[in-house]
């Protein structure tokens, strides 16, 4: 009931402090060497113009350029592919991403057993995540979370821009959790 100065980022930024320890993420110039970006809840030409130039020169590198969000804005219709999520499902995605990476052998295991903990009952959630039951939830079909997961695992380096959409639902921090955990889990 009481407000942390903003409602913009106050779930995510203390999803973060719990899961990295930091409020930290990429810089701009970063995104340009990216083979794949994922905006997640993020409508990057509506809000967050700064970043578009380096988007802009990824793609034209070859990149890929994702969005989700339920909203279908002038980012979207830029995108290569919206992936136009139930509104509040963003949890379920990430998981349901998770469960892909790891039930396929994607992950970066030297890296999650050099830099994590807790990474055992993290797993162990995933598995409550398939493909199939996070369609239900998400509106994605099950193809399209295997797909994505797939490409985000293996389309290296790969940039994820989340942003404020995704914390303003029930669930949100924890949603930019599961999210904040995928780059971990790639390497």
């Amino acid at each position: 009931s009481r407000l942390d100065r903003t409602i913009c980022s106050a779930a995510g930024g203390a999803a973060l402090m719990l899961s990295q320890g930091a409020r930290i993420g990429m810089e701009p110039e970063q995104f340009a060497e990216s083979k794949l970006i994922i905006a997640w809840g993020a409508n990057i030409l509506g809000t967050n113009v700064h970043l578009w130039p380096w988007v802009v020169e990824a793609r034209r590198r070859g990149a890929k350029f994702y969005v989700i969000d339920p909203v279908k804005n002038r980012t979207g219709k830029a995108a290569d592919c919206q992936f136009a999520i139930n509104a509040g499902s963003d949890l379920a995605l990430a998981l349901g991403m998770a469960h892909v990476i790891l039930r396929d052998g994607l992950e970066d295991k030297d890296y999650v057993s050099k830099h994590t903990a807790g990474f055992s009952e993290f797993e162990r959630l995933t598995v409550e995540y398939p493909p199939d039951k996070v369609a239900a939830w998400t509106g994605i079909p099950a193809a399209g979370i295997e797909g994505l997961a797939r490409e985000y695992a293996t389309l290296k380096p790969a940039a994820i821009r989340v942003n404020y959409g995704v914390q303003r639902s029930e669930r949100g921090g924890s949603a930019v959790r599961a999210i904040a955990a995928l780059p971990v889990l790639t390497g």
